[in-house]
Formats: structure tokens, sequence, C-alpha cells
């Protein structure tokens, strides 16, 4: 067709006006587009550049950076280091290194190896020694433990093995087990009533044990370990104070003028109660070796000799570590405060056979149930939390088979199942959200049995004692497991601050969290029954309230509370139950956790409610002897300066140690 030039002449405005409008359009959007993006680019390029300067206005020179990598370094190489050293606090191992960091030398001290296995031939190979770092017999917490015979897992259903690492006594024979150890401070209601274990049936009795019939699992054993290492440690603690105010020290023996005297067999030695004059004379009859002295109460307050009107000192007479003490007694019920005597000279004053006294070089109080400082303990408690940790949930260790079944459950909860927990055991209840009803309750059913659900005390089946209570850390990571813990004495008021020092100086890393203490208003027995030493006799006997019986108390925060004396009370709900004829043992009904139940343990009790500490009996209170001075004393007096005191905290085992891969630290 044939384009009629004339014709578009004649409408180009028309159709330019048409077309143009188009074309300025489409340049407009093309031209925006291009610009914009280069904008948001340039825009993008702005924003980087600022971040990048303002990354670099604290600008660190190339020195400054390698100090700064060094010291954080040597923060490592700290940490490492202080986890290689709390490992071995715990199983008593000393490493001595030379200037430049080399180990010279690694001894072991078996008294203060807390984490021992039970003396047995077919767990020996266990032990932790200074060989722990080369030694793959010795395993880290929660390993599998390997057997040789078979039989290995079977070693802790035997009596002699398990149960001597609690008491082993017997007549004739003190025994070696912490419950003996602590010996003459007794346990209320025997150490079958406080302390955790599995229990077994009395000598002769016949049956089976708590273990049961199956073999323990590896579990078991790691958990029932640690029960007795912990355990080991409270009352290692305990010891510690009796054995520090037991003591005696050297100290100048002035003469008449005030000078001092030095003579080997005539010597002065003070403690924190008595100071004794001791001299080795000769008698004139038979020329034989008599050791006497003179004695004083260097207190103000009345201090009773001992039971049966006997005080009985060792004395050493050489600094020949085997050199065995002899017994000194010194007769006489009581002194006054500030009071000095001669002690009265008897026939077994005289030196054994034997003795040749070079020198008098040691001296140290044997107590009895009297005179002992820490007089008893009421409640030993594990996995147990104060108020500053009772929100937080207790986690079991980390073993794989836990971790096994905690998948399970996950996995069942989230397919709509119900389960009991992550290694729940049925009728055992779980201590996860806090204790069920307090320490002496099993868990079981609510039974007062004396297991040891919840954190609680006493003996039990291994499902109830160690399955029941898997779950007992407030906090576990790859080096250490931190436990809370909680323990009642009862203590004489002037060794309260002993006390808590032990327990800051404790192998196992004790971080006091929470303490209070109430005056003691129990009776105390010089021969109570049930004490250490009951290792192979009669186990489970159910402690039950009654009036004269002390009880100690942890403010819990189980339901239930305190449903026996020694317990853990709380408030929690339902209370604290009230022990007959005593006030409720624990509970703190004011705020903050050293919030005193009523009048302080050190306040002079008011006018008819008894004679205080310090308090003498008037006239006609009881004989008196030459001068007045008086020859009886009644039962309460001397108990008047008790306290119950309660000490929680939290303890730390360290894993064991195992040097980085790097080598960044040294091994033994």
């Amino acid at each position: 067709m044939k384009m009629d030039k004339e014709l578009l002449k004649k409408h180009h405005f028309w159709i330019l006006l048409g077309i143009v409008p188009v074309v300025v359009v489409a340049a407009v959007l093309a031209i925006s587009a291009s610009v914009g993006a280069a904008i948001e680019k340039r825009a993008k390029d702005v924003d980087t550049a600022q971040k990048e300067i303002d990354g670099k206005q604290n600008v660190k020179s190339d020195p400054l950076i390698q100090v700064l990598q060094g010291q954080q370094g040597q923060l490592e190489v700290k940490k490492t280091d202080l986890s290689k050293e709390n490992w071995e606090r715990q199983i008593g191992v000393t490493t001595v290194v030379d200037k430049a960091g080399k180990v010279v030398s690694a001894t072991q001290n078996p008294d203060r190896n807390l984490l021992r296995w039970p003396k047995s031939p077919l767990l020996a190979r266990f032990d932790y020694t200074p060989a722990y770092a080369t030694d793959k017999a010795q395993l880290k917490f929660g390993e599998k433990i390997p057997t040789q015979t078979g039989d290995e897992y079977n070693q802790f259903k035997v009596r002699e093995v398990y149960l001597a690492e609690f008491s082993n006594a017997r007549p004739g024979f003190q025994g070696t087990g912490m419950a003996d150890k602590v010996a003459p401070t007794e346990f209320l209601g025997g150490w079958q009533s406080v302390l955790r274990h599995v229990t077994y049936p009395a000598v002769g009795a016949g049956g089976t044990s708590g273990w049961g019939e199956r073999v323990p699992s590896s579990e078991q054993l790691w958990l029932a370990m640690e029960d007795i290492w912990v355990q080991r440690a409270i009352l290692g603690q305990v010891k510690a104070v009796n054995d520090e105010v037991g003591s005696f020290k050297r100290v100048a023996l002035p003469d008449a003028n005030g000078r001092p005297v030095d003579a080997p067999l005539h010597r002065m030695f003070a403690s924190r109660v008595w100071q004794v004059e001791l001299k080795v004379v000769e008698d004139e009859k038979d020329r034989k070796k008599v050791l006497t002295g003179r004695i004083k109460n260097v207190t103000d307050r009345l201090q009773p000799l001992g039971l049966g009107g006997r005080m009985t000192l060792n004395v050493w007479f050489s600094t020949d570590p085997d050199a065995r003490p002899v017994p000194f007694h010194v007769g006489g019920e009581f002194l006054r405060g500030g009071e000095e005597k001669e002690i009265l000279r008897t026939d077994d004053h005289a030196l054994p056979p034997g003795v040749v006294p070079v020198e008098i070089a040691r001296v140290e109080q044997v107590f009895d149930t009297r005179t002992v400082p820490v007089r008893r303990i009421d409640a030993v408690a594990l996995g147990y939390r104060d108020s500053r940790h009772a929100l937080l949930p207790l986690l079991p260790p980390e073993f794989e088979a836990y971790k096994k079944e905690a998948e399970k459950a996950a996995a069942a909860t989230a397919g709509g199942s119900e389960t009991a927990g992550p290694g729940a055991v049925p009728g055992v209840a779980s201590s996860a959200s806090g204790p069920p009803g307090g320490p002496g309750r099993s868990g079981a059913a609510g039974s007062e049995t004396g297991a040891a659900g919840g954190g609680g005390a006493g003996g039990g089946t291994a499902e109830a004692v160690l399955d029941g209570n898997k779950k007992r850390y407030v906090e576990v990571t790859g080096n250490v497991r931190r436990m809370p813990v909680a323990v009642t004495v009862v203590v004489d008021q002037a060794y309260i601050q002993d006390v808590l020092i032990a327990y800051a100086n404790s192998p196992l890393r004790f971080q006091t969290t929470q303490v209070h203490w109430q005056r003691f208003r129990g009776a105390l027995g010089g021969t109570e029954s049930g004490g250490p030493g009951g290792g192979f006799g009669a186990e489970g006997g159910v402690l039950t309230s009654g009036a004269g019986v002390a009880g100690g108390g942890f403010g819990g925060f189980g339901e239930g509370g305190l449903t026996r004396p020694g317990g853990f009370g709380g408030p929690g709900p339902g209370g604290a139950m009230p022990v007959p004829g005593r006030p409720g043992p624990m509970a703190m009904p004011g705020p903050g956790p050293m919030a005193m139940p009523g009048p302080g343990p050190m306040a002079m009790p008011g006018p008819g409610s008894g004679p205080g500490p310090m308090a003498m009996p008037g006239p006609g209170s009881g004989p008196s002897g030459p001068g007045g001075s008086m020859t009886s004393v009644s039962e309460s007096q001397l108990t008047s300066g008790l306290v119950e005191l309660t000490v929680y905290g939290v303890v730390s085992l360290y894993e064991k140690y195992q040097a980085p891969a790097d080598g960044t630290a040294p091994t033994p």
C-alpha cells in the first residue's frame, strides 16, 4: 500500500502528539531505574564505610594485640592449672614443680584422698593415685566400669566392702569407716538414720540387702561412690573441728620470777579450753618416773573434765613420728571458769615400763561424748537446696545411659504420651522440682523409712537411694559437678566459727550459702545408743519423734516438711511438723536465711527459764567441797551452751584432670 505523504504531512501534529508522550514516559522510567540503583548502591557503600570507620575508633596496635593474645593464652593455662589443682586436692595428691613448671614429684596422702574406692582386691586397680594421668584403669566419673572377673560389680553387695566405708566397728575394734572416725561425736538415732546408704540386714538375720538380687549397673555404682565421697568429706570436717580443739600447743613456762623455763621434762601446753603444766619426776619409794602437773580452765565458763569424773590426755615423750602416746588421767568432775588446781596423783601416773622420757613433746585431749566439741550430727542431706537455689532444677550426671533415657522421654512426650521422666523409678518421687517431703522421707509412697528420696538421709534400696536421687546437681559442666548439701550439728556455741571455717577449708571446695542456728533445747545422753560403731548391727531403724529428743532442721522447700527429728522441715506447703514437746526444729518464720526463730541462741534466758551458759548454781543446788567449790553440776548446765547449727552449701566435685591435647598444661 502506498503511503500518502501529503496526508502524513497534513496530520503529523496529531501523530506526533500520540507517540511523543509514550516515548518520553518510557525514557523517564528507564532513567529512574538506572539512577535509583546507582543511588542505592552508593548508599550501601557509604553505610559500609561508616561501619568500618566506627569499628576502628579503638584501634589497637599490633604489639598490643599480641599482648592481649598472650594474656588470653595465660588465662587458659591458669584455668587448666586450677582444674588440675582442684582434682589433686580431692585425691590428696601434692605436686611439686620447679621454676620452669616441670613436675619434680607427686606424693599422695591416703588419709586426704576423699575419692577412695571401697577396699577390695577386685576394685583396687580403680583407686586414684598420682599416676592418674597415665593409668587408664583410673576412670573418669561416669565411664563404664570394666570387669575382668565379672564380679567387680557384685563387690558393692558385700557387707565388708560397701558398708565398711560407713562403719565396720565391732566390740574391741574402733572401726575405720567414716562414721567411726568422728567418734565420740554421735549421730541422732545412729549413723544409719543420718547417712545415705543402701541397707543391709542385721548380722545373722538373713535376707538380701537393698542391692537386691540383680547385678548393680555402672551408673548405680558411680552414684553410690559419689554419696560416699561427699558424706566422707562432710564428716571429715567434723573430725577436723574436734581434732583442732583437742590439740595443745606448747607455751612458755615461767619460773617464780616470770622468766621462761626451758626444761625438756617440765613444760606447759595450752588448748582452746585447758592449760596444763606437766612435769616428769622420780618417785622416792620405787624410783619410777611419774608424770605430775597442774590444770587450768582458761575459759570463762564451767567446763566438765569428762565422763566418769576423769579427763584423758595423750602425752608423747618423743618427737619420733612412730612414738606411741602415754595416756595421762586427770581426775575431777569439772572446773569453773579460770579455776586452776593441782592434778591429784594416782598410781596410773607412773610411766609404763619401756618408756624412756626424752622430752614432753606433744599433748592432745581424748574427748568423750560429754566433752567433744561437736556433740551430735543430726542430719546430712545431699542434693538439697537452700533458699538461694530453691528455684533451680536439679540435674542428673551426664551419663550416656541417662541421656538416652532423657531422649526417649522427650520423644514419648512429643508423641502425646505421659511418662514419669528420665530415669524415674516407679513409686519413687523425683527430686527435680524440689524435695518431696524433706530429707528423711523415702519418697516411696511417702513412707517414713529413712530412705534418701529427695535428698534425704538414711538407708533404703538401691532404686530408692540411688536411682531416686540421680538428680542431684545445680550445675553440671565438663569440669565440675556442683551439688547442694546441708548438715545440722549440735555444737558448743564457742565453736560455731570453727565449724564454718572447717567447711570453708574442705577439699571439696565447700561454698557456704546459708547458715542459721538456735539454742539446743533437747537432751544428750553420754551413752546414747545407736552411735558410731553399729556398722554391722541392725539396719533401717525408723526414728520416731518423742519428748526429749532433739531435732535438727534444714529450712526446706518441699511439701510435707519435717516428719521426724533430725530432718529438714521448711516453709513449703504443710510446713514443718513439730516434734512433741518442742518448737519446729529449724523452720524460719522471718525473712532471710539468718532470721532467728525467737530469742537468739546466745541470749541469756529470762527468769525461771533455767540457768544460762555462764550461770552458776545457787546455794543448796548441790554439795560443796572445801572452800565452797562445787562438787556436782546438772546436765542442763553442761548443755546450756549448745546450739543447733545448720549449714547449707554447694560442694564442687571436679572431674578427673586430663591435659589438653595441645599440651598447654603440664601433666604429672
